[in-house]
């Protein structure tokens, strides 16, 4: 999917850095959400020498492109993931801080339930559950 987000930047005229490509790839490749520190320490682990600023900066334009998503997972930092990827949502370990996806069957019944009760045309949303993951208790 890299080689398809790449290409459709590079249709709209835009350059792409090794830091921008580096970033996606890193992206792509993480089976879970992941903070802006987390993706420099990640760069910086396979040899990819960028700072944080720039990859602050690609997380912005990555997101005005819609070719990520920014996910609120605890207070303290925003983390990142592939906007592309199946709908799905978030369960969190509160001790390790393990993310998993979490796909929920019966999320069509919720949804159509509180579009019932509140009359609200519902365009988007999220859902994270935190727990105690079984490795932590």
């Amino acid at each position: 999917m890299i080689k398809s987000h790449i290409n459709n930047l590079q249709s709209k005229g835009f350059r792409i850095t090794s830091a921008r490509s580096a970033i996606i790839n890193l992206l792509e490749s993480t089976p879970h959400p992941i903070t802006a520190n987390s993706i420099h320490k990640l760069l910086k682990k396979v040899g990819t020498d960028v700072n944080i600023t720039t990859v602050y900066r690609e997380i912005e334009f990555l997101l005005s492109q819609k070719i990520i998503n920014k996910i609120q997972l605890f207070d303290t930092e925003l983390h990142y993931e592939m906007a592309d990827r199946t709908h799905h949502h978030h369960i969190v370990c509160t001790d390790c801080k393990a993310i998993e996806d979490l796909k929920i069957d019966s999320e069509k019944d919720l949804l159509d339930e509180v579009c019932s009760d509140t009359r609200y045309k519902i365009s988007t949303h999220s859902l994270t559950f935190y727990g105690v993951c079984p490795a932590c208790k």
